[in-house]
C-alpha cells in the first residue's frame, strides 16, 4: 500500500512551521509527486529530481504560479511548449490523447 502524501497545498499552510526555501521545495515536490513523477504532457515517467513544473496558462499570458496552474513536465516538453496554449502544444506534439488532456483539465479546474 503506498503512503497517503500530502497534498501540495498542504506545504503552502505550514509555512510558519518550516523556512520558506524548505516550504516551497516540498510543495514542488509533492505536485511531482502527486503526479506519479509523470510529465504531464507525453505522460513519461522520471526521477523526481529531472522534472521541471510548468505553468500550464503561461505567465506571459497572465498565468500565476498556484498549484492548480503548475504541472510537471519533462525538459523536453516544458521547452517545446514555452508560452504556447498546453492544448495546442499536446495534440500537435501528441496527436489527441484524452487521457492526458482530462487528467490536465481535472487538476486546472
Amino acid at each position: 500500500m503506498t503512503p497517503l502524501l500530502p497534498s501540495p497545498d498542504h506545504y503552502l499552510y505550514n509555512l510558519s512551521a518550516m523556512t520558506s526555501a524548505e516550504a516551497k521545495r516540498l510543495w514542488k515536490q509533492a505536485i511531482k509527486e502527486h503526479w506519479s513523477c509523470q510529465c504531464a504532457y507525453c505522460g513519461e515517467t522520471y526521477d523526481v529530481s529531472k522534472l521541471t513544473l510548468d505553468h500550464v496558462k503561461p505567465k506571459s499570458h497572465g498565468g500565476s504560479d498556484l498549484t492548480s496552474n503548475l504541472v510537471p513536465s519533462c525538459r523536453e516538453c516544458n521547452q517545446a511548449k514555452g508560452s504556447s496554449n498546453w492544448l495546442t502544444f499536446m495534440r500537435q506534439t501528441f496527436g489527441c490523447r484524452p487521457d492526458r488532456e482530462q487528467l490536465i483539465y481535472s487538476w486546472i479546474s
